[in-house]
């Protein structure tokens, strides 16, 4: 198990530009109401959120994180009076606004537990079974909260995570949320933290300052994989398909990756000939997998993406990772063979399988249309 110190040490180094940005916020004592922590996912958004609020309540000082005053180990376990965590949880089944409750009875141990894992897992992302927006619900608890007399000393702090799900449905947590944007409580400090900026509404973008991360570089994610002994064979396909994300990565860690590599190189020449006991297979086994377990889904259908973006970048003689590994040569034997392949068009195509699950197509019929359409694109 990798020290979570060195964890938090490797990510705010990774980030080193922002995080001097936000201590001189610290220092200057100039903090705003409001940020957005924008990016792409599994980079350490939600850590730097974390940490920010923990070294605005740093009991000793502001220009550093001393880790060990009162305020600072309250903060390391996600348990400080001055932090509100606001985040997806299912819709309530009992009408809204009794006793200002925004969580099920049942998904209480739930919470408890996932925050409790969350503070000793940076990357671990909160989920909660059937959550898919932030509640009205929670927005209105909150509002009550911000506006009572705080009994503590220090700044009282906002961590909206997964901030793009309060604009779902017809966008009323997104509306009570602006009204508290309008008037920010005083000594308060909200941060919004989304891989999804356009997800948003407008009128709360032009309210907060906007602070942008970038992907992690292939060297953390080569240090990452060490630390957890990966075999070194695997290392290059890891850097070449988490594309600087640590959630991607852990979870290809946990996969067969032999197994999946050559999962992926029969869905290749699956797709690329038109051989029909090939493809009622195809058909009929990942319209299973995407009933069963969609994560599964999402994994193959986005490593066969980034499968034809390098096999592209090859064909234009632009160099990536995965050309250093197992997939080079299939990748070599389909440019000799589709010489004239539309690789945008096919990755576009690739796309719409994961984008069907959660408008709820009938998926032979979405795959079926992958296929023809990809036959199509290999001889434009």
């Amino acid at each position: 198990m990798v020290d979570k110190k060195i964890i938090h040490s490797s990510i705010i180094n990774s980030h080193i530009k922002i995080w001097e940005q936000l201590k001189n916020i610290s220092i200057s004592e100039r903090v705003g109401s409001a940020y957005l922590f924008f990016g792409p996912s599994g980079v350490g958004k939600e850590l730097i959120a974390i940490k920010f609020a923990q070294l605005l309540n740093c009991e000793q000082s502001q220009k550093e994180i001393c880790g060990a005053c009162s305020s600072c180990i309250r903060f390391s376990s996600l348990q400080h009076e001055n932090l509100n965590l606001i985040f997806p949880l299912p819709t309530l089944k009992e009408k809204s606004g009794t006793d200002g409750i925004d969580i099920d009875k049942n998904n209480i141990d739930i919470v408890s537990q996932t925050i409790q894992l969350k503070s000793k897992d940076p990357f671990l992302k909160i989920k909660i079974p059937k959550a898919n927006r932030i509640l009205l619900q929670s927005i209105r608890r909150l509002r009550k909260t911000l506006y009572l007399r705080s009994q503590s000393s220090g700044r009282r702090m906002v961590l909206v995570f997964d901030s793009h799900l309060l604009n779902v449905g017809q966008g009323e947590s997104a509306n009570a949320f602006l009204k508290i944007l309008e008037e920010p409580p005083s000594n308060t400090t909200i941060i919004l933290v989304t891989d999804y900026t356009k997800l948003l509404p407008p009128t709360i973008l032009s309210r907060c300052q906007k602070i942008g991360f970038s992907r992690l570089s292939n060297i953390f994610i080569k240090q990452w994989c060490e630390d957890r002994s990966v075999n070194q064979s695997h290392i290059p396909i890891l850097i070449g398909l988490s594309r600087g994300n640590v959630h991607r990565v852990n979870t290809l860690i946990a996969q067969p990756l032999e197994e999946l590599i050559k999962s992926v190189s029969i869905s290749v020449k699956t797709i690329t000939n038109e051989n029909p006991i090939h493809w009622k297979k195809f058909v009929n086994t990942y319209s299973k997998i995407s009933k069963q377990n969609e994560n599964e889904f999402y994994l193959h259908f986005y490593i066969l993406r980034i499968w034809f973006q390098s096999a592209c970048r090859l064909s234009r003689n632009i160099d990536h990772i995965l050309h250093s590994t197992s997939f080079l040569d299939g990748m070599k034997t389909f440019n000799r063979s589709y010489p004239k392949a539309d690789f945008n068009a096919i990755i576009n195509e690739i796309e719409k399988p994961s984008l069907a699950i959660s408008k709820n197509y009938f998926m032979p019929l979405v795959l079926l249309n992958l296929l023809l359409e990809t036959q199509r694109y290999l001889k434009s």
